[in-house]
């Protein structure tokens, strides 16, 4: 699997500076350069590969405990058409990435529309 792959990706974004280290982490940019893929418009919802359509888990109020639910079925919803004005067009094959409790706790879920 590579990144173009995939046509989003959810990302636990519970503070601005992990959200960049996990840019890097997934290999869209250099170490030290996660702010360079927001500049270029890289994870824009129309960018090479959107992050956070749903506007993240800040936008939620970070539900500790509940934030990789909340991001798989953000996830979920995308792949099934079912985002409203979050959809991104056409989106079959997505990521949902956590770096949590100082990136100690890390996966990936890859999650795939079938049919």
């Amino acid at each position: 699997m590579q990144l173009d792959d995939l046509d989003f990706a959810e990302v636990h974004d519970c503070f601005t500076i992990a959200e960049l280290i996990e840019y890097e982490a997934m290999g869209l940019a250099e170490p030290g350069e996660g702010g360079r893929v927001i500049r270029e418009g890289m994870v824009a919802k129309d960018g090479r590969l959107p992050i956070n359509p749903s506007g993240g888990l800040k936008s939620k109020g970070h539900p500790i405990g509940a934030t990789g639910v909340s991001m798989h079925v953000m996830a979920a919803m995308q792949l099934a058409g079912d985002a409203g004005d979050m959809q991104i067009p056409g989106a079959s094959k997505a990521a949902v990435f956590n770096m949590g409790g100082a990136a100690v706790a890390n996966y990936v879920s890859i999650l795939e529309r079938v049919g």
